[in-house]
Parts: structure tokens; sequence; C-alpha cells
């Protein structure tokens, strides 16, 4: 599919779905407790359909309704040797789910190619030592054997998705475990954000200077759980009305422990102008300026923080981008090469680039690389561009906000499906 966006000052109220982050771990542990879980406010991206499909075929009843769940856990899963998880392109649900349903009589993970591409070496060299089978090709990933309590050891710079997967097995085990980082830990906030969650399934993990402290024989339990709105997807409508645009976005939880709510400082960080209105904030259009930006802790917000730094006076420095290599495509070389493309200087320094500001994009045309962030990134450049903007394979936005073209348009702003 491709969408042309045209220029325009983006004016109106918009209400962000749900965070996919929180989605996908109160799913988890609603399929692991016993008894009835109502999740709310649900949207069906193709990511959460993955981890929704993972658990009903492994036996567990989930009712959809229009933006709701309801869960039927039965405290257990079942398995019978020949299961196939199709993880789809979802990263958090193959490093989710893998340690939770590995188990002796053998179970698959399949997916898209790019997903398969990516790196699972720390659930590797985990399963090797442990005596677990791990075979992995590009067509799939088959393990035999189940993880034991103990201390498990992992370096503070890997995806916390592996963290996050280890805590959700973990106190299901008969005796305790542990779980040392070694060096500084990026995203610790997604950790936070398990165990928080965690939490409200009743299940409790004690952190201390980087160590994760997981009893045994603990027992998720049903509840209802809300989920609040997405700071990843809330930033690409506060760039919008930052760069071109006067825009409120309700609905948000300003105490979250989404790592992804550092935009809102950063964007005031570059002299953009953020209103907090009761339960809601605007965003205004604003002369920016280029800052310094450490992005270990949020990468998923790297492209749009980088639109906003294409038309930002001065230069933009995002550094400790590593991370942004391995996400659907390699954002870091996408993200330079999209931006070149809209006309803005753009120099890769190893795990760092500078982007030279400019007052306008370019007119063209440009490919989402099937990259959701890359696509809505993307359409947000066209408000600020000397004309339209045509995005090449723009359904990618359905991994994850298949209604953000929909929201775009009831801002006011002009899009045509090509």
């Amino acid at each position: 599919m491709k969408v042309k966006i045209y220029p325009g000052f983006a004016k109106g109220s918009v209400r962000i779905p749900p965070s996919k982050s929180i989605l996908h771990r109160a799913i988890i542990c609603a399929c692991l407790a016993d008894g009835k879980s109502t999740i709310k406010n649900v949207s069906f991206s193709d990511d959460i359909k993955a981890t929704i499909n993972a658990f009903k075929q492994l036996g567990i009843k989930i009712e959809k309704m229009d933006n709701a769940l309801n869960v039927y856990g039965n405290g257990n899963l079942s398995f019978f040797g020949d299961e196939e998880i199709d993880c789809k392109e979802s990263g958090s649900t193959m490093r989710f789910l893998i340690p939770l349903l590995c188990n002796d009589k053998g179970i698959s993970f399949t997916g898209k190619h790019s997903l398969l591409k990516r790196p699972l070496s720390v659930y590797e060299d985990i399963f090797i030592n442990k005596n677990i089978k791990f075979d992995k090709n590009e067509n799939n990933i088959y393990i035999k054997g189940e993880i034991d309590p103990g201390l498990y050891k992992l370096p503070g710079n890997v995806s916390s998705q592996f963290i996050s997967g280890l805590l959700f097995a973990l106190p299901l085990k008969t005796l305790d475990s542990k779980i040392e980082i070694t060096g500084k830990l990026e995203s610790k906030k997604y950790v936070d954000l398990t165990i928080d969650v965690l939490k409200s399934f009743n299940i409790n993990i004690i952190e201390d200077n980087n160590v994760y402290f997981i009893s045994g024989n603990q027992t998720y339990k049903s509840c209802n759980y809300s989920v609040e709105a997405d700071y990843s997807q809330l930033a690409f409508f506060a760039v919008a009305g930052i760069i071109n645009g006067d825009i409120k976005i309700s609905n948000v939880n300003k105490n979250t422990l989404q790592p992804d709510s550092v935009i809102i400082d950063l964007i005031r960080s570059m002299g953009g102008k953020v209103l907090k209105e009761r339960d809601s904030l605007r965003f205004v259009k604003s002369e920016t300026f280029g800052i310094k930006i450490d992005i270990s802790q949020c990468p998923d917000i790297g492209p749009i923080l980088s639109i906003l730094g294409g038309v930002s006076k001065g230069e933009t420095l995002i550094y400790n981008a590593n991370r942004l290599r391995i996400k659907e495509t390699d954002r870091l070389l996408a993200t330079n090469e999209i931006l070149s493309v809209l006309g803005i200087k753009t120099n890769i320094l190893g795990d760092s680039y500078i982007i030279q500001g400019s007052e306008i994009f370019r007119k063209g045309t440009i490919d989402s690389y099937n990259d959701h962030r890359m696509a809505m990134s993307t359409a947000i450049a066209a408000l600020r561009a000397e004309g339209p903007l045509i995005i090449e394979r723009a359904e990618a936005i359905n991994k994850s906000y298949p209604d953000f073209f929909d929201d775009l348009q009831s801002l006011g702003i002009r899009i045509e499906y090509i």
C-alpha cells in the first residue's frame, strides 16, 4: 500500500492507543493466572494478535471484545510436543515466550524472516549451558527442555526482553532464582515495567543494584487490568504538534513507568512547547534547536526524534544508538537514508549520528522499510515538507498502530491512498 500525505497544520485532539509493551505483559500474566481476568483498553495490532494466538494455541480461552479481552486462565499450559508458535514479526512475543514455553516435549517458534534474523544468542547460550536443545535456522527455532531455577547472569547491554522473559517463567519454578546483570543495564525501565505488571497479578520480584531475586512456587492470580496509553505512539503526535500543529492528547498517565515518556522532557529541552491540561497534554508549534540525546534507554523513539532534529536549528546528536540496528530493520541506517531523501544532512559515527537541521523537508517518495516506526515517522515529516510525501509499504503501521492514518486525518491532514 502507498499513501500520499500532504503538508499541513495538524490541529485537534487525539486519543493514543494502549501501550503495546504493557499489553503484551498483561496478556501473558492473565493467561498464566487461574481464573478470569478482564483486560481493558486493548488495541489489536499485529504484534498483540501474535501473543493472543500463541496462548489460544496452548488451550487458553480468550474472548475478544471491541477494546477489551476476557482471559480464562487455568494456571497451567498444556503441551503435546508438536506446537509451532507463529510470532509473526513480534520480537516481544518471541523473547517473552521462549523461556516460558520451553518444555521437555519440545516446541517450535516461527515468524517472519526479519524476526528470525534478530539476535537470540542470550537464550541460546543459556540453553546450551543448561543442556537444553536449541536449534535455530532461517525458518524456525526448535527448543526441547525446560529451564531450571537458579542463577542467571546476563550482560546489561542486551535487550530487556530477555530479562523479562525469564521474569515471567522463573516464579513458577519450585526453587528460588536470581538474575545478575553485569555492566550497565540498558532499557532498565522496561524491566521495571515488567515487574510492575507482574505485581498486579500477584508475582513479586525484588531488585537490588541490578540483581533480581525471584522466589519460587509463586502463583499468578487473575485480576482486572486497564492498560494505559502508549508513550512510544504518543511521541509521533507530540512531534507533529511541535513541528506544525496544535495537538491535544488525552488519556495519558503522567506518572507512568514507560521509558518512552522521556519524549516530554526531550521536546522541552529542544525548546518545544508542552502544556499540561488536567488529564491531557498539549503540543504547540515551536521553534526548536538541536541537543545531544542518549537513546540507549528509549530506542523506539529514535526515528521520530530524528524527524524533530531534522527541522531544529543547529545540530542534533543521537548517541548510544546501536540498538536501532537490531529492530524490524536497521533503523540507524534507515533513518539516515530517509533524512537524506528529505534533504537533511546526516553523518553516522559508530553508534551515533549527527543531524544538521533545516527549515523544511523536501517532498519525495520514501520506503517504509516495512517498519512501522519508519512509516509513521515519515508521515509526521510530511507536515513540514515543501510538498507531499509518498510512503511505500505503508501497511507496516498495522504492526503496532492500525488506526494511525485515520487519527492523523482527524487532525485535518490530507491523506490519499494510492
